[in-house]
This record gives structure tokens, C-alpha cells and sequence, in this order.
């Protein structure tokens, strides 16, 4: 297998990586590059036993001792066995503290090797945390290198800090590559610069990633002094839009990361922003979005005592709210509206599907003709499942049946996650058997499919759905299935779920 660190020289860009199928076949599906060390860093407790330290720091202090293909082989197999996130902190602790240190020499020549060298992405990563500990910066090439693939840029980053002569440039320079998870892990390291420029680009770029623009929305808002460069006499475009978004990503107050009510500034912010919008015509739909998004956080009826020591004054709510109310009357958006909902462009098209339903704009027939160009993969069945109604759901169900192959989703039970490549067609059901449930007895086929699908979640949603038939509609068939669903059904939680569909219990 080709080294990670020439697979990656070879093509910068690319995310992929060569020990994917080993990733995939131990998780039973992939992560994106820097995910998996993204979600269970950030939202799980670090931390490992004892023993698996214990026994890193044996492995490396041998190899540093003999150098053979032993020695090699047995630090190797350790460290690509696990994440290793949970306890590099703390091997890196215990270097410090014993005669390791040292040996900088040794350190740095192991860490080069496992770096360049390897082919499993742990391996790479306790590379690089070995430099991190015994480099300098003429190791950086390497970690620049690595750095651009977001699986590895949260130990690159940690390392330039600790080599660089200019760290702070070096992780702009790099996090103006990397755009997802590698992204957020280097900004929030950038969050107390004091860079003009960098400050800047936090505004306009820095905020934005492909996980959610959440995770660094407050930061960016913070350190770049949104507030102010939003009162500034000229106000460019691209700094009007990167507070669109921002303030959108912030204002809702839900999810993983800080909110409006985390931003000191959020008022005062929000006031510039609107004001800027209300003043100026033909802006973008984005524009709108945050504008709807902004009036419905300002006509929330709780909360405001705490917000009233953040500038969330009542007069100041009632004016903010009335000039949201007027930019959002604009007859504008509407035309926009319909001429982004033709638009080729994915993006371009959610963003006009997301304005026409602040709109109470009906757009079943827009997601209809979508669907029926690309049936399978089409990301247009939540949408068009969402606005259908009595009198269109047999339209749906008459052409989904005829043109979704449910014999290849009907292959069995089993314990498929369901994501990835190779399973859309499993997801289009689950969109179909999600609004299911406000159509007692319509769909049979469906959740008969679903009931037979080796993805769990469909097993799960035709559980759903057909909890909502009366228990004395059920026909010969359908009973005959269900029982055979639990006869073979592989997974405890799901059994006990058809225990109570069967007893007419709600459904957990």
C-alpha cells in the first residue's frame, strides 16, 4: 500500500484516502476526512486507560532503544489499532516526564518516518504528533503537506504551533486550503489573533466550512469584530454576505455551538446588518433567508429578560422587527424566487426552496419534475413528501411505485447503517416512509420494503409507519410480515419495537 504522505503529495486536493476500506469495514461506513476525530474530540470525553498509554510509551521507548523490524512492528500494530486522540495528550505527557525527552534526535527521526511513511492514517497521526514534540521548522514542509488533507490538519496544526517561527501565519496559510473539519479545528486556534488580515478573512471566508457553518460562526464573529466592520462607512459585499451568513448560522441558538445569546455583539450586529439590508435593493436570496431568520428570533416570546443586558432592549427589538418586517414584504424575493427555483445549480436551488417556503410558496411540482429526471438520487423526495398532501399522495406513491426498485431494498434484515455510496435508493425510502405516517393505510409496498431492508433505520420508520394503521385493518399479509420481521430481525431494540407495534403500544 502506497504511503499516505505520497498519496497525498501526489494530489493535494484529494480527500480520499488508500486504508478507506479498512475505515469503512471496521465502522461499516466511511467518515469524512477529520470527522471522526471532529465529533468524538469535540463531543465525548477524552481520555484513555491507563494500560494503553502505558503501552505506547513502552513501544516507542523500544524502538528509540533497538531499532529493528521488531520493535518497528510491534509501535506500528499499537498505534493503528485505535484512534489515537483519546490518548496522544497523554503519551506526550509521559515523554515529558521520562528520559525520552532526551533523545530529540531519535524522536524527531521516528516521528519523520512514521509520517512519510505509512500507510494507516494513526500511524500518520502519531508521526506527526512526534514532530509536534521533537521538530523544527524544517520539518513544516511535512506538516503543511499533511495539513491539507483534513483527517491529519488537527495534529499538523498543533505541530506548526509548536515549530513555527510564525505559527499564526503558517495556520492561516493552511486553513485558507482545508475546508472542513480541518478548517474549524485551525480557526478556533485563531480565534485571539489580532492580524488585520486575518480578522478579515475570519468575516468574509473563514467562517465558512463544509461540516456547519455553526461551529465557527460566533468565533469569526468575535475575533473579526463583526460589529464594528460592520459600521464602517463603506461595507463591501462580500463582507455583507459573510454577516448574512453568520447572523443566520447564529441566530437560531440550537446545536453543537455558541449562538446569538453567546455573542456579546449579537445586538448590536444584528442592528447594523439590518439597517444595511433595508437600505439597499437587489440583494440575494441568502439575504432574505437571514432576514426571516432574524424576525422570527425577534417575535420569540421568551427569553428577553436575559437578553435585555445584552442590548436586546424592547424598543430596540420593536424597531429591529419592524424593518425585518418590511424587507421581508419586498415583492422582490418572490420573482427571484422563481427564477433561482430553475436553476441547474444545487446550491443556488436549496437556497430558493428554502426562501419559497418562508414564502408559503408551493413548490410540489418544481420537486416532482426533479424527482422524476433522477429518481433515486434526487434530494428533492423530503421536500416533495413534506408539502403533499390528501389529495397528491397517491399521485407519489402510484409513480414511486412504478419507478423505485424495492425488491433491491427488500434483501433482508440486518445491521447497515445505510449511509455512503450504495445506498440512496435505501434513503429515498426513508424520506417515503417518514411522511407515511400522516397517511394511515396508503403504501403497503413500501413498508413491506422497509420492513425487509437490511438498513436499520428503514426497519425503524416502517415501524412507524404502520403504527398509525388501525390494529384491526391489518390484513393476512401484513401480519404474515411483520411476524417474519421479528422472527428474523437481528437487533433487540427493533424487536421490542414490533413487540409493542403488535400490542398497540406507542412506539419508542
Amino acid at each position: 500500500m502506497v504511503s499516505i504522505y505520497d498519496h497525498i503529495r501526489a494530489a493535494p486536493d484529494r480527500q480520499s484516502l488508500p486504508d478507506e476500506p479498512l475505515l469503512r469495514k471496521k465502522y461499516k461506513f466511511g467518515w469524512v476526512g477529520g470527522a471522526l476525530d471532529g465529533v468524538f474530540g469535540r463531543h465525548t470525553a477524552r481520555g484513555e486507560s491507563t494500560k494503553k498509554v502505558f503501552e505506547s510509551v513502552e513501544a516507542l521507548r523500544r524502538l528509540l532503544q533497538e531499532a529493528n523490524k521488531e520493535t518497528l512492528t510491534n509501535l506500528y500494530d499499537l498505534i493503528v489499532r485505535d484512534s489515537i486522540l483519546s490518548f496522544i495528550d497523554e503519551v506526550l505527557e509521559e515523554l515529558n516526564k521520562s528520559k525520552l525527552s532526551v533523545d530529540s534526535g531519535r524522536l524527531l527521526e521516528t516521528g519523520r518516518y512514521f509520517a512519510t511513511r505509512a500507510a494507516h492514517r494513526e500511524a500518520v497521526k502519531f508521526g506527526l504528533a512526534l514532530i509536534g514534540r521533537a521538530g523544527t521548522p524544517s520539518e513544516l514542509g511535512i506538516l503543511k503537506t499533511l495539513g491539507r488533507n483534513d483527517e491529519f490538519t488537527l495534529y499538523a496544526a498543533v505541530a506548526i504551533a509548536r515549530i513555527a517561527d510564525n505559527a499564526e501565519q503558517a495556520l492561516w496559510e493552511l486553513a485558507k486550503n482545508v475546508h472542513g473539519w480541518g478548517r474549524i479545528q485551525i480557526v478556533e486556534r485563531l480565534k485571539e489573533t489580532q492580524n488585520s488580515e486575518i480578522r478579515s478573512w475570519m468575516l468574509r471566508e473563514g467562517f465558512r466550512n463544509e461540516v456547519m457553518d455553526e461551529y465557527l460562526a460566533c468565533i469569526c464573529a468575535r475575533a473579526g469584530r463583526l460589529h464594528e466592520a460592520l459600521q464602517q462607512q463603506v461595507v463591501d459585499e462580500a463582507l455583507l454576505e459573510g454577516a448574512a451568513d453568520m447572523l443566520r448560522a447564529l441566530l437560531p441558538g440550537r446545536g453543537p455551538a455558541e449562538g446569538i445569546d453567546d455573542y456579546t455583539q449579537g445586538a448590536d450586529s444584528c442592528e447594523s446588518y439590518i439597517n444595511l439590508v433595508w437600505a439597499r435593493r437587489g440583494l440575494g436570496l441568502k439575504h432574505f433567508l437571514t432576514v426571516a431568520e432574524m424576525r422570527r428570533f425577534l417575535s420569540a416570546p421568551e427569553g428577553w429578560d436575559k437578553r435585555d443586558k445584552l442590548g436586546w432592549t424592547e424598543s430596540r427589538r420593536r424597531t429591529l422587527l419592524a424593518l425585518c418586517d418590511d424587507v421581508f414584504a419586498r415583492e422582490e424575493w418572490r420573482a427571484q424566487v422563481a427564477e433561482e427555483l430553475a436553476s441547474v445549480d444545487e446550491q443556488a436551488f436549496y437556497v430558493a426552496d428554502t426562501a419559497a417556503k418562508e414564502l408559503s410558496i408551493d413548490t410540489w411540482d418544481v420537486h416532482f419534475k426533479r424527482i422524476r429526471a433522477a429518481p433515486v438520487k434526487s434530494s428533492s423526495w423530503y421536500r416533495l413528501m413534506q408539502q403533499t398532501d390528501e389529495v397528491r399522495i397517491d399521485r407519489v406513491l402510484e409513480f414511486a411505485e412504478t419507478i423505485l426498485p424495492l425488491e433491491k431494498v427488500a434483501t433482508g434484515p440486518g445491521e447497515e447503517m445505510g449511509l455512503g455510496p450504495g445506498f440512496e435508493l435505501h434513503g429515498t425510502l426513508d424520506w417515503i416512509l417518514q411522511d407515511l405516517r400522516r397517511f394511515p393505510l396508503r403504501g403497503w409496498k413500501f413498508i413491506q420494503a422497509g420492513l425487509r431492508s437490511p438498513v436499520i433505520r428503514n426497519r425503524n420508520m416502517a415501524i412507524q409507519a404502520l403504527a398509525t394503521w388501525p390494529r384491526e385493518a391489518w390484513s393476512a399479509e401484513v401480519t404474515l410480515a411483520v411476524q417474519e420481521l421479528h422472527n428474523r430481525e437481528p437487533r433487540d431494540d427493533v424487536k421490542r419495537r414490533l413487540d409493542d407495534l403488535v400490542e398497540g403500544k406507542s412506539i419508542g
